[in-house]
């Protein structure tokens, strides 16, 4: 349960400085969804707490270097000539965003299973 609260605290701190950061509105929306499901289902289970960090941590970057080039890449594109593209932009970027959530969760799970089989391994080397 600490580990929770940390987690769900640590993620808080960073979509804090996120706002500081001034991201775009879908970025944050973004944050916040990743921070929360990734405190509630990643921190329960076994590994050490420096691993779910940095995974947190480098899941953090991942989606504000992920949203802001996919920002600009919209810009662009409504720039140029597709003024009708702000609509499939609606419907592309959460479905966009569940495919970088999805496959960061199933690496961050590999790395904390990672971790289990180098402390089971070190464990039975003594």
């Amino acid at each position: 349960m600490k580990q929770l609260i940390f987690g769900l605290a640590a993620g808080t701190t960073l979509v804090a400085f996120s706002i500081l950061l001034q991201v775009s509105e879908e970025t944050l929306q973004a944050l916040i969804i990743f921070n929360v499901f990734f405190a509630c289902m990643l921190f329960p289970l076994n590994g050490p707490l420096k691993r779910k960090m940095l995974a947190l941590i480098m899941g953090n970057s991942v989606c504000l270097i992920w949203n802001n080039l996919f920002s600009v890449f919209v810009g662009a594109i409504t720039a140029h000539a597709l003024d009708g593209f702000n609509a499939v932009f609606v419907v592309l970027s959460p479905i966009l965003n569940l495919l970088w959530v999805v496959s960061f969760w199933s690496l961050s799970l590999t790395f904390l299973a990672n971790s289990k089989n180098e402390r089971a391994a070190a464990k039975n080397a003594y």
